[in-house]
């Protein structure tokens, strides 16, 4: 049976390892963070989880989070525009957020309980080089700049070389939830998006997550610059201004006197540059290094589907594993097929959402606004990468969704 390390404790490499612990492969996690440390600090991550990672939760045996209170049920679409546009949309099932300093540390536990190994320790690739002569397979899981030049970039796949939204995240109090509880999306044209969604967080409690998305040079940029870091009240003042003007009804939900951060330093500002990688490393010894998750492919959040997609390459990966094959080059060849086969849905479409307003998008916006059935269709495929791209590739494909959609619901 082989012996696999897999360097990370984010949920690609957590849920692969709890998935390989669970069929009897030998694993051992490296992390350069403790449980203690992961659960501190600013957070890393808003992330919601839709059904189906949700479910692959539920086979490992990690859904501590079955809670009513933290179910989400839809999203909320909401352009200011004359007239504006709104509507919710459903999801299949719902989805959930838990602060990723609870989730990550109560995964890793889970797999030290089963008699996981793991070892805390600092790590390159000198590291990395060594510990492939010591396992059969070593799987980087971590999206650390130290590995930045391990795995190759791939132009081809990778259309921006700088940040296409510059980002604003934080955990709030003071934001009341919305009924039903879904994401509050708001979509500005020529600025940027703002989503907001509760989330249980430290101490066991229900915050709102919320995420501006800023167009480099639109009117949320300043949000995102680090030069309101250094002053608490300045940042609520802007955040409740801009909220005010750009996302009036999520601004209504707000308590002015409760309004705040759960914490002084819970929130994040910076840019992200999309990437695909190479999923395969060779190592300076000879050996090769498989990357997962952010160390593979790394999306801008807005279609929310980094931690789902990671969820769902471990698995497949495990499944790839347990063929008890070698894990030549035939075998690498098979994963990196597999693997891009589950990326390319998710990277092409989160690619598109935050390029120039695709024609496609705009009219299934329009035709949800009219049509409960197509937003409710538009939204539950969050959880259906593929289908969302086939209906957003192309217009001639947009067009022949919606109708199928409404065809479709018709005839039940």
């Amino acid at each position: 049976m082989a012996d696999i390390a897999v360097i990370g404790a984010g949920i690609s490499g957590l849920h692969l390892v709890l998935r390989l612990q669970q069929a009897g492969v030998s694993t051992t996690v490296y992390t350069d963070r403790a449980p203690e440390q992961m659960a501190s600090g600013r957070p890393t991550t808003l992330t919601l989880r839709w059904h189906n990672t949700r479910e692959r939760e539920r086979a490992l045996g990690v859904e501590h989070w079955e809670r009513a209170d933290l179910d989400v049920y839809g999203i909320n679409v909401n352009i200011e525009d004359e007239p504006p546009l709104r509507f919710f949309g459903r999801l299949e099932a719902p989805g959930t957020g838990v602060d990723f300093r609870v989730y990550l540390p109560a995964l890793l536990q889970d797999y030290v309980d089963r008699g996981g190994k793991v070892e805390v320790t600092e790590f390159d690739v000198p590291t990395i080089d060594r510990l492939a002569g010591r396992h059969d397979l070593v799987v980087v899981a971590t999206g650390r700049r130290t590995f930045a030049d391990l795995f190759s970039r791939v132009p081809e796949r990778s259309p921006y070389t700088s940040a296409p939204r510059r980002l604003f995240g934080g955990l709030f109090r003071g934001i009341a939830p919305s009924d039903p509880s879904g994401i509050h999306l708001q979509l500005i044209p020529g600025a940027g998006e703002i989503f907001s969604v509760r989330q249980l967080s430290l101490d066991d409690e229900l915050v709102h997550g919320m995420v501006v998305e800023a167009e480099p040079g639109g009117p949320l940029e300043p949000l995102t610059n680090a030069s309101l870091a250094a002053d608490r009240a300045a940042l609520r003042t802007t955040l409740l201004d801009t909220l005010a003007r750009y996302a009036p009804l999520l601004r209504e939900r707000i308590d002015e006197k409760e309004f705040n951060l759960t914490r002084p330093d819970d929130f994040l500002q910076g840019g992200l540059v999309p990437v695909v990688r190479e999923s395969w490393a060779t190592l300076p010894s000879g050996g090769h290094a498989l990357a997962l998750g952010d160390a593979w492919v790394l999306n801008d959040p807005l279609a929310g589907q980094g931690a789902n997609l990671g969820s769902r390459c471990a698995f497949a990966l495990t499944e790839m594993v347990l063929e008890d094959k070698p894990f030549d080059e035939t075998f690498r060849d098979r994963v990196a097929r597999r693997m891009w086969e589950l990326a390319e849905p998710v990277v092409q479409w989160s690619n598109q959402a935050v390029g120039p307003p695709a024609d496609g998008m705009v009219e299934i916006l329009g035709a949800a606004g009219a049509d409960p059935r197509v937003g409710d269709a538009f939204v539950a495929n969050f959880d259906h990468p593929e289908a969302q791209w086939d209906a957003l590739r192309s217009l001639e494909g947009t067009r022949a969704w919606i109708e199928d959609v409404k065809g479709l619901q018709r005839t039940r």
